[in-house]
């Protein structure tokens, strides 16, 4: 009789531990779920009447309407200030298109030195990149200019991006991630 006892005693220990051992996994669950929740990133999307593209807005920055310009900023210090606007120019005046975003930075930006353009694309939009550097009034920024085409819409739109050199290393997997997630809507 005292065996069947012991043994009874062990098997209640033993459900006691195995169920404040799953009580304590599954709050440790549900704790990281809600903080992995609080994390994902928001979508924005451009034009704000009528979206036609939309961008992955990477965790803690923030999004500003301006007019009709969207801005995402990636801290305080503007250290990297993404602006996402409307090309007056269509699809079929591609070298027009050009020449606008260029003049849009040089607007900005003074002494400004353009490398080769890079294409490219995914999620059904076309994109054209002008990478270089400039200066404004607070001091050398890292620049790239995106065109980007929406499928078989005429629109373009500029996703401009200004960077200081400390904003492009500490934002640089943001920047990356942001532009592969610019989709057609």
């Amino acid at each position: 009789m005292r065996v069947r006892n012991r043994r009874s005693d062990l098997r209640s220990i033993y459900r006691a531990t195995l169920s404040t051992n799953m009580k304590t996994t599954l709050l440790i669950c549900l704790a990281l779920l809600s903080v992995s929740l609080s994390s994902f990133a928001k979508d924005a999307t451009y034009p704000k009447a009528e979206p036609m593209i939309s961008l992955t807005v990477p965790e803690g920055w923030e999004t500003e309407w301006e007019d009709d310009l969207l801005y995402l900023r990636a801290d305080d210090d503007d250290n990297v200030v993404v602006e996402v606007s409307a090309l007056k120019a269509t699809k079929q005046e591609g070298a027009k298109a050009l020449e606008e975003m260029k003049s849009t930075v040089q607007e900005a930006f003074k002494n400004v030195q353009w490398k080769p353009m890079q294409e490219g694309g995914s999620n059904n939009v076309g994109i054209y990149i002008l990478n270089g550097t400039g200066e404004d009034d607070q001091g050398k920024a890292n620049i790239n200019a995106i065109m980007v085409t929406n499928g078989d819409n005429d629109k373009l739109f500029m996703v401009f991006i200004a960077a200081s050199q400390e904003g492009s290393e500490k934002f640089g997997a943001d920047i990356d991630a942001l532009l592969k997630s610019l989709k057609k809507i």
